[in-house]
């Protein structure tokens, strides 16, 4: 039901199929409502969705039987995937749903739906005793279930809850991990935290449930609709969304951009040429009836959500998705607190990173926020850590050199030498070449912190080699290239080492 065909960091491509329905992920499902749909679902299709969701709870408040005799796909008019939640957010919203799991869960089942959800009890932003209580009511619900979904050929969806607690959360995930009924899992109750943009408290409910469970699984995001949160999600391993954000935002007056969210009145020029935003004006927007600016403003929105995916989904193909974060964190505070946070589970991502992957492509590196990028953390973890050669084949002799833009990596037998670059740090002459060693680019003006860091990685090893016996130990350094200037700087009188200069490069 789930295949992935490709990685980076944590997040994946993949495929997902479900009663003859496929989708590729990451994919965003628009929510759908059966009662008022302002936007006609051609037109959510047209704009490059596949893929929908709706309730199941007031499908059977609208149409009852008939959804039974006639489908859900042609009751809706939409012949993509379809899922289903099972009226969760009446319980959230109203505490409770005249409808038994039981019921709903049959119910999903008659109508055709691709994808279902349990009827679990979301957590929201409750204290502790009552996101314990949210917590029990769904896993019992999820055990109670197993007998009614069990053999059913539709993907069955179990939702982890527990709220900001986040110790409930990885409890939840544990425990749901050892159903066997249930092919997909949700991140429950995150939309009362989208909505106040606490995306740290969301991206911190992801890791903690994501590191529990089993990585072969996919797993939704109810709730998230705002572009600048969606790369941050996938990259913790988030498979699918959901939102009524673009309709929502367009009742409003909301235009959706990859940057951040504008009301209409408050812009001059469309940032967009999507097929809405290249027939319209700002101008023409404001002058439109209500009705038809919120059928437009929601297309367009749309449009925004697909474009940001499909970015997502490119950069996962050439293992750019932490460059793609690096230049999301600078487009709105919020973004950069949500990279911020991703720092923290540099661990958990590198190890779903794969080391090299088809076509190689050279990294791209800004600041000391680059050094987390964990095709780099990796290799200079491996790198410190790396045993040098014995003293006596060189005679006690080690050499540093700047790999610089002109320089190849080659090797000596009268010395062990040893190359430094920024961002990288040391590279023993073995691995030089070796990715992503010299497959990177990086900016001719090189941060203060960086050449520090650099500095800091030369007195490491100096230090290791000296303990391992290596005596005579150079630095060389270019004049003329400010960075190797720097460390020279930085490293004179220090050490006891003999600071070098080479040939000026042109």
């Amino acid at each position: 039901m789930f295949e992935v065909k490709d990685v980076d960091l944590a997040g994946r491509i993949g495929i997902l199929s479900s009663r003859g329905k496929r989708i590729e992920t990451p994919a965003f499902m628009p929510v759908v409502d059966p009662i008022r749909q302002e936007l006609p679902l051609e037109q959510i299709r047209n704009a490059g969705f596949d893929q929908i969701i709706t309730n199941a709870y007031l499908i059977l408040k609208r149409f009852g039987e008939r959804a039974v005799e006639e489908g859900i796909h042609r009751i809706l008019g939409f012949n993509g995937m379809i899922m289903t939640d099972s009226g969760a957010y009446q319980v959230l919203e109203y505490g409770s749903i005249d409808v038994s799991q039981e019921e709903i869960l049959h119910y999903q089942i008659a109508i055709g739906s691709n994808i279902g959800v349990i009827l679990d009890h979301p957590t929201g932003d409750v204290g502790l005793e009552e996101a314990r209580r949210s917590v029990e009511i769904t896993l019992n619900r999820a055990k109670e279930a197993e007998d009614l979904i069990s053999g059913t050929n539709l993907i069955w969806v179990l939702p982890i809850q527990g709220g900001r607690h986040f110790d409930l959360v990885e409890y939840s995930a544990m425990k749901s991990k050892h159903f066997k009924s249930y092919g997909m899992y949700g991140i429950g109750s995150p939309t009362v935290f989208l909505e106040r943009y606490m995306y740290d408290v969301v991206l911190e409910i992801i890791y903690r449930a994501k590191k529990h469970l089993p990585p072969g699984k996919p797993v939704h995001l109810f709730g998230a609709g705002h572009p600048l949160i969606l790369p941050f999600a996938v990259a913790l391993g988030v498979d699918t969304f959901d939102s009524a954000s673009y309709i929502l935002y367009a009742r409003d007056g909301r235009y959706m951009t990859e940057y951040g969210v504008y009301r209409i009145e408050d812009l001059e020029y469309l940032p967009c040429n999507c097929p809405v935003c290249s027939r319209y004006s700002a101008s023409e927007f404001r002058d439109m009836p209500r009705e038809e600016r919120t059928r437009l403003l929601a297309l367009h929105n749309l449009y925004t959500i697909n474009r940001v995916i499909r970015r997502i989904k490119q950069s996962i193909r050439e293992g750019r998705l932490w460059e793609l974060l690096e230049e999301v964190s600078k487009r709105h505070p919020q973004a950069y607190s949500s990279f911020q946070k991703i720092l923290n589970y540099n661990d958990y991502i590198e190890r779903f990173t794969p080391r090299v992957k088809g076509i190689v492509k050279g990294l791209r590196v800004y600041n000391i926020e680059s050094l987390y990028n964990p095709k780099i953390s990796r290799f200079r973890f491996k790198l410190l850590r790396l045993k040098p050669p014995p003293p006596s084949i060189y005679e006690g002799k080690a050499s540093f050199y700047p790999l610089t833009r002109n320089t190849e990596c080659s090797r000596s037998d009268r010395e062990f030498t040893v190359y430094y670059v920024p961002y990288i740090g040391i590279i023993p002459s073995p691995l030089c070449g070796v990715y992503p060693s010299t497959q990177f680019d990086y900016p001719h003006t090189v941060p203060s912190n960086i050449i520090e860091d650099l500095a800091s990685n030369i007195r490491s090893y100096i230090s290791l080699l000296r303990s391992t016996g290596f005596t005579d130990i150079n630095i060389y350094y270019v004049e003329n290239i400010e960075w190797s200037a720097r460390i020279a700087r930085l490293l004179r009188d220090q050490m006891g080492i003999n600071i070098i200069s080479l040939k000026v490069l042109g």
